[in-house]
């Protein structure tokens, strides 16, 4: 790629020096990808500066660089100067790779919750539906039936072109992504134009990047500047205020409000929900069997998505009731014992609550939690989280999730903090032991809920990424308690 192609379409240039009749073989912003022929891209991030790492790339094969900063480089080494990197690294990556999200018909799911399952089910309708899919979120990157590893729930922009150009050729006609607020913020996706936007609530979160509260909701709100037609949760406070806001076709879904696809006749059981969905003057039943509240709604977003493409409902009745759940989202875990684990990525006051009064539908003993808080992340919700689980647990045990470079004993004393008065419940900052624990003392109806990672298979301690599995963990000690039987 010549870099007269991404000079004439690249936004905020500031200055360009060097020649610009150079080839570029590969994009990379870390100075380490470098290789020969390499345009390098200059980012300043949280920790570390690219600008910093010039000279590296430059020494590695770099034949060209776009930063924001006054750099002083040889006169062979086009540097260009923009006011945004990142920016930049959107445009540039998607021009590189021929611009796939053009050709690719991609619903992007932004919320607090729900995102990961809301993208699952659109999958599995759109799987019924005869087409072929792709997935990009916190599990991983799935084109059609293969998973790939990601390491956020948005990828950078360089890597999601990468991917979407992979789709491409596999032959991948839909894609249902994971927005996150921080890609919005940071420019991951300005590149691409999204067929629907999907929003399914707003509650605390990562306060630890966002300013405030309405700085947050308004990164949200950037996905439907990029998005031809918007779906939206109008039971939520922010949803509402977000149909205010927009200017582009809008289809709301909602149990409690008016709204344009409406459950009624909701049924939550421990086998899952039922309700009849109502929408355009048709009238269908919908089974799903994943417990909980949280999961009409997580449906009904997935619903409303497809109508906008064009899905019937019959189809999406079909689709539904074949799904068992989505990896570490109520996932339950069964060796045969006489009590109940639920496995769940819930790491937020309203994750929690949603996931332990989905649990009440069907426990016939106690609920004993298992939880902590993430290091390094939003500090505000973790007392708010100790508030809710003691609000909703018979038994709970406080440990770590991923305390990164935070003192684990410091995260647990926040979430102390929320506690009310009375409630039953020890330390334990060990999670494998907190697991361990929480199994030993239940007796049969119980229900053991770990809740906050979910899916994932490692816990991160300092600057270590150790193997960590709750799932695996909570099978190794049911079926050591097996054995003692």
């Amino acid at each position: 790629m010549k870099v007269g192609q991404f000079l004439k379409t690249l936004s905020e240039i500031v200055d360009v020096r060097g020649s610009t009749d150079i080839e570029i073989s590969s994009i990379a912003y870390d100075s380490r990808k470098v290789e020969k022929g390499s345009l390098f891209i200059a980012i300043q991030g949280f920790k570390l500066d690219g600008h910093d790492y010039i000279r590296e790339a430059v020494s590695n094969g770099a034949v060209a660089v776009i930063g924001e900063k006054e750099v002083d480089l040889s006169e062979d080494v086009l540097y260009i100067k923009v006011k945004n990197s990142r920016k930049a690294l959107s445009e540039v990556s998607s021009l590189f790779f021929g611009k796939p999200a053009e050709r690719l018909n991609v619903i992007g799911v932004t919320g607090t919750n729900g995102k990961t399952t809301t993208t699952y089910l659109i999958k599995a309708i759109l799987d019924e539906a005869g087409y072929s899919t792709g997935v990009v979120g916190t599990i991983g990157i799935r084109i059609k039936d293969r998973l790939l590893p990601a390491e956020r729930t948005t990828p950078e922009s360089l890597e999601l072109n990468q991917i979407f150009s992979e789709m491409l050729k596999e032959g991948v006609e839909y894609v249902a992504m994971e927005v996150s607020s921080h890609s919005l913020k940071l420019h991951r996706v300005d590149h691409i134009k999204f067929e629907v936007g999907v929003f399914t609530n707003l509650t605390q979160d990562h306060l630890d990047f966002h300013a405030s509260f309405e700085d947050y909701y308004a990164s949200k709100k950037k996905l439907f500047d990029l998005s031809r037609k918007a779906v939206i949760n109008v039971d939520d406070e922010s949803g509402e205020r977000l149909c205010r806001e927009l200017n582009i076709p809008v289809l709301t879904y909602a149990v409690e409000k008016n709204a344009d696809v409406r459950a009624e006749n909701v049924a939550i059981s421990s086998d899952g929900v039922s309700y009849d969905v109502c929408a355009g003057g048709k009238r269908r039943k919908i089974v799903y069997r994943v417990p909980g509240r949280f999961s009409v709604y997580n449906s009904l977003a997935a619903i409303s998505a497809c109508l906008f493409l064009g899905i019937d409902l019959d189809t999406m009745t079909k689709a539904l009731e074949k799904v068992r759940g989505v990896p570490g989202r109520f996932e339950p875990v069964d060796e045969g014992q006489n009590f109940t684990v639920i496995v769940d990525y819930a790491h937020t006051p309203d994750g929690l609550e949603n996931v332990l009064n989905a649990i009440k539908t069907f426990a016939r003993g106690r609920i004993i939690t298992v939880f902590g808080a993430g290091g390094d992340r939003d500090r505000g919700k973790r007392p708010l989280m100790g508030r809710v689980v003691s609000e909703h647990s018979d038994y709970f045990i406080i440990t770590s999730d991923n305390p990164r470079t935070e003192d684990p004993q410091a995260i647990i004393d926040d979430i102390e903090k929320g506690i009310m008065e009375k409630s039953k419940y020890e330390k334990v900052t060990d999670r494998r032991e907190a697991i361990k624990r929480a199994i030993e003392m239940a007796s049969g109806g119980d229900v053991i809920l770990i809740a906050g990672k979910g899916h994932e298979d490692y816990q991160i301690i300092g600057d270590k990424i150790l193997p960590f599995d709750d799932r695996e963990v909570v099978r190794e000690f049911l079926r050591q308690k097996g054995r003692k039987r």
